[in-house]
């Protein structure tokens, strides 16, 4: 598929040398940065201060919309919206923005698909398609924003996909998320969620300088059951992965928190409880638990 680039994605070097390339004045490299992270335009006429002339090149050069709103739902208590979106090779993948005690959290995602296969999750039943690029990663918040026509105070990487193994663009990502030229988000209203890839977490807050919030999906606290449910655990066992939170906690004193998906008569007993404060105590964590929510294809049930 021959395409144009996507502009989504392009950082200031990137622009400044188009500019170079078009010979058009530096500054206006910024302005479309602006444009596009800072007013979410999807059509390059409603940047107002450019000219008609540099739009029509920008359109001519640069694709603004890598993704389509196909769908949108709003859940009955009306504090979340769920969008899906289709990207330019016809993929589809959602985002979620969720309206409660006045943070506007968008959920994004980072791959079609998700090759981790947890048992419980509905993105780890279908096939893997591919990562998502940085663009396509920030433009789901850009769509978001502007479909709602109000400013996202969080954002969150728990959508389809490990975003640690989508590792370059994610990190790329948050650059933009975070950057002043970007949407100029503070690094701790943004959350990574993994599902505990071990030797990318410490990459990963080396990366961020441990600014970004870590989350980790645990969903138990004994080998064998979190093998059951989240498999990549017989590669990344809980040993490796409290010792490497260990570490980090002990040089950063940063917050971790754990994911804990609750499943009636697999993850709910006392033993478990009792598991995973020990887990969670000495890295003076916080557990996020959070009812399974059922889905065709697996037989779980909620908790009471």
């Amino acid at each position: 598929m021959d395409l144009k680039p996507a502009l989504y994605g392009r950082d200031p070097e990137e622009l400044r040398k188009f500019a170079q390339e078009k010979k058009i004045p530096a500054y206006r490299a910024a302005q479309v940065l602006e444009w596009v992270y800072r007013k979410n335009i999807q059509d390059f006429k409603e940047a107002k201060n450019l000219p008609a002339e540099l739009c029509g090149l920008l359109a001519k050069q640069f694709d603004l919309n890598s993704l389509s709103e196909i769908e949108r739902q709003r859940s009955a208590d009306g504090e979340a919206v769920k969008f899906l979106f289709k990207t330019r090779d016809e993929a589809l993948l959602e985002s979620v923005l969720i309206d409660q005690q006045g943070r506007r959290t968008v959920c994004l995602s980072t791959q079609i698909g998700c090759k981790i296969g947890c048992v419980f999750c509905a993105s780890g039943k279908g096939r893997f398609g591919r990562n998502l690029e940085a663009g396509e990663i920030i433009e789901q918040a850009a769509k978001v924003q502007r479909a709602t026509g109000a400013p996202l105070t969080n954002v969150v990487f728990m959508g389809m996909g490990e975003p640690l193994d989508n590792f370059e663009e994610v990190m790329k990502s948050l650059k933009i998320l975070q950057a002043p030229w970007g949407f100029g988000f503070g690094a701790r209203r943004i959350t990574v969620s993994t599902s505990g890839i071990t030797p990318k977490i410490i990459e990963f807050v080396r990366h961020s300088e441990g600014r970004v919030r870590l989350s980790v999906s645990l969903h138990s606290s004994r080998d064998d059951k979190r093998t059951e449910l989240v498999p990549i655990n017989k590669r990344y066992g809980l040993k490796a992965l409290v010792g490497a939170l260990g570490e980090i906690h002990g040089k950063l004193k940063r917050e971790i928190t754990f994911e804990y998906t609750l499943i009636d008569s697999v993850n709910d007993s006392r033993q478990e409880a009792a598991g995973v404060a020990r887990i969670a105590k000495p890295l003076r964590a916080k557990v996020n638990i959070i009812p399974y929510n059922p889905i065709e294809e697996a037989s779980f049930k909620s908790p009471s």
